[in-house]
């Protein structure tokens, strides 16, 4: 998978990482691993700052609606978004938007500026 990724149970914490070019459905089965490890609540630091994607607006809109139909089964974890630099950050910008995820989600241009911001969110669940 070009998702790369790491469920810290101890920590409440979830490391992604894109590796390459990924397509809608490597982020279907990500968010369904996530879902699956009963992870929904942690924080989560996704970087596709050195990956690609190959997914369209609708996608984008697709996996928003997802995203807002896991808000309805459990209050979900901070998440920290890193996209390509000058690549999808509109596209990040929409997701986040239309995902309802009500001030919990941040875009931001690198992987230190995420996980500063994640480690000063209050754990969900403690």
């Amino acid at each position: 998978m070009p998702i790369e990724y790491t469920i810290d149970h101890e920590k409440r914490f979830v490391h992604a990482r894109v590796l390459g070019v990924i397509a809608i459905k490597d982020i279907e089965d990500f968010t369904d691993a996530v879902v699956a490890q009963n992870a929904l609540t942690y924080r989560k630091l996704f970087d596709a700052s050195k990956g690609d994607g190959t997914y369209t607006e609708q996608d984008v809109m697709t996996l928003a609606a997802r995203a807002a139909a896991y808000a309805s089964l459990a209050k979900r974890g901070p998440l920290a978004l890193i996209p390509r630099p000058g690549h999808n950050a509109d596209l990040a910008r929409r997701y986040v938007n239309l995902g309802k995820f009500t001030g919990q989600a941040q875009i931001f241009d690198s992987a230190e500026d995420g996980l500063k911001w994640l480690e000063a969110q209050s754990e969900s669940g403690h």
